[in-house]
């Protein structure tokens, strides 16, 4: 149960963001290289607003 959940937000947040992202460029790469994507692009969101939110 918790293993479906957790894996749905993966799906949700990182991959398909990171698809997303690619997709701008035209390529589709394979899930791993999509989520470790969407997973840099939120960090540098999150540092972001961190940043702006504190400084």
């Amino acid at each position: 149960m918790i293993d479906y959940l957790v894996q749905a937000l993966v799906e949700a947040i990182f991959t398909k963001t990171g698809r997303g992202l690619w997709g701008l460029l035209g390529l589709r790469p394979h899930d791993v290289v999509s989520m470790i994507s969407g997973m840099i692009f939120w960090a540098f969101v999150s540092i972001f607003a961190y940043a702006k939110m504190h400084g």
